[in-house]
Parts: C-alpha cells; structure tokens; sequence
C-alpha cells in the first residue's frame, strides 16, 4: 500500500510479516472511509453554484479528485493485483503491473502537486501579498498539478533500467533488467535510486514550501493589526492550522521515518498510516463539516435552517 511505510520506502529496518498485514488491513480500511469522506465531499460542494465560482472551492476540489483518484487505485490494486494467493488480472512484474506503478506514482505526485497550490492559495489568502490575482488561474494550475507529474515516471523508470551484455563478436547478447516495481506489489521500488529522485524529493519539496507557507502566515497573523481582535486571531489560525494538517502532516511524520530510530519506528509507522489514510476525512471535515457557507447551504436545503432576509 502507498500509506503502508513498507511500501513508501520510509522505514529503513524490518517489518514482521504479522504487522505488515495489519498495517495493510488498516490501510485498507481507513482509506475506504476516506474514500467516502472524498465522495461526500464533491457532492455537498460541486451543487453549489455561488461557491464553484470561488478559486479556493475549485482548488479544494480538484484536490479533492485527485486525493480520490489515488485512494481508489489504491483500493483497487488488492483486487487487480495477483499477490502470494494468485488471485488478479495483473501479475506482479509484468508489462501490465509497471504501468499500474507508473499510474500510481503519477497519481500521488499530482495528489502533492494540488497540496502545493493548495498551501500557495492559502498562503495569498491570508496574508492577501499584492498580486494574489493570477490571470487564467484554473487554466495554470491544472496544467501544473496534472501535467507536470507526467514526466516523474518516465524519468523513474528510465533511470531503473539497465543494459548488460554478455558474449562477444557475433555471438554478444544484451538484456535489459529493469527494477522500477517493487517485488510485492505495483508500485515504484522504495529504497532505489529511482524512488528518492523520483517521488521522495518531490515530496519533501512539497512539504517544505508548504511548512515555510504555514510559518510566513503565522507571522502575519501575529503581526496583523487584527492581532487584538481573538476571534479573528483564532479564525485566522484555525485556518491555517486546518490546511496544514491536510496538506502535509502525515507525510511529515513518513520523512522521520526514514531515520535510525528504531525505538521509535513502529509508533511512527502507525501514525503515518492513520494520518495519511484519513486524508479524505479531513478533507471532508474542514471542507464541509466546518465550512459555514456549505453548511448552511445544506441546512437551508432540507428544511432545517430558515433564511433570514435582511432589510435596509
């Protein structure tokens, strides 16, 4: 599993077999919810006309979608994937099984491409820097968060192939050995060469502008002369503390992981798990549960709030 810490590579010693199923079994269903949460979530926002007219719900969509997109093939791959038991349409190793990695690593690279926007969003938000308005934003944005991504793969697997020739004259035979995909499932190999470059920088990236974002906003808000005012203090931090919890936390805790501590280990594998898993349920909660205008929107819907019309 992409969430399980055997599979990011994040873990540098060994696993028991007992708990790697557990953590599989967790993952499993932990990213079940969250692909519910990830559904409610599209369907409470993408009725709303007024709020599909605003950047920030449109970003916290396609964020959303793309969360989507990596959780159900996630998902999937259990079923697809023939493991130790035979059972599935695509055999480890195979043709079919490198193009699942590469669609999967593709798919978590935009998953971290919409954080990125996500945090910058936030970041022009709240502290409203001169120039926050950027033309054809949606246009731009997209190109960046789906197309970009594309060329990690390319790149991953081309660096993970290997030519060797044996024999000489014309009796010299070349063979090509590839190790994009790990051994046990579709996905990119953890610990190669390949993987570090290929998903792990790009990630830690990701999390650092997002953490500098997080700290510059956190300036702002202490320095804003809105500073004496708690409830838009608390407002404002609320916020951001809510964006940084989606967008980075749980990968966070997978970058400690890659340190020697194993004292620490199987706590932070199981945090990193539940973090990162859930996802799509704090996508749901800070989007919908705790999101005044669809709320009301909803409430008003079914009968169970009553406008108020206000008068001049």
């Amino acid at each position: 599993a992409v969430v399980s810490t055997q599979s990011t590579g994040m873990t540098p010693i060994e696993i028991p077999q007992a708990y790697l199923e557990a953590q599989t079994h967790l993952s499993t269903a932990l990213l079940s919810l969250s692909t519910v949460g990830l559904i409610l979530t599209m369907a409470a926002i993408l009725p709303i006309s007024n709020m599909m007219k605003q950047r920030s719900s449109r970003i916290n969509i396609c964020f959303a979608t793309s969360l989507f997109l990596a959780c159900i093939l996630f998902l999937l791959q259990n079923i697809l994937v023939a493991g130790i038991d035979g059972k599935g349409v695509i055999e480890l190793g195979s043709k079919g099984c490198i193009a699942y990695a590469a669609v999967q690593h593709y798919s978590w690279l935009v998953v971290f491409a919409w954080m990125c926007i996500e945090g910058t969003v936030m970041y022009l938000s709240l502290v409203q820097v001169f120039g926050s308005h950027i033309s054809k934003y949606m246009i731009k944005f997209n190109l960046i968060a789906w197309g970009v991504p594309m060329i990690f793969p390319v790149v991953g697997f081309l660096m993970s192939t290997t030519t060797a020739t044996v024999g000489s004259g014309e009796s010299v035979i070349s063979t090509k050995d590839n190790t994009y995909v790990a051994d046990l499932m579709c996905f990119i190999n953890p610990g190669k060469l390949a993987y570090w470059v290929t998903f792990f920088v790009p990630m830690v990236l990701v999390m650092l502008i997002n953490l500098t974002f997080f700290i510059m906003v956190l300036k702002v808000i202490r320095g804003s002369k809105s500073a004496d005012n708690k409830a838009d203090v608390m407002k404002q931090l609320k916020a951001a503390v809510g964006v940084m919890v989606l967008l980075g936390t749980g990968w966070i805790v997978g970058i400690l992981l890659t340190l020697q501590t194993p004292e620490l280990q199987l706590t932070l594998q199981y945090i990193f798990i539940i973090l990162n898993a859930i996802q799509g349920v704090f996508v749901f909660l800070f989007y919908v549960c705790l999101n005044e205008q669809v709320m009301n929107h909803w409430l008003i819907k079914f009968g169970l709030k009553t406008v108020v019309n206000s008068t001049s």
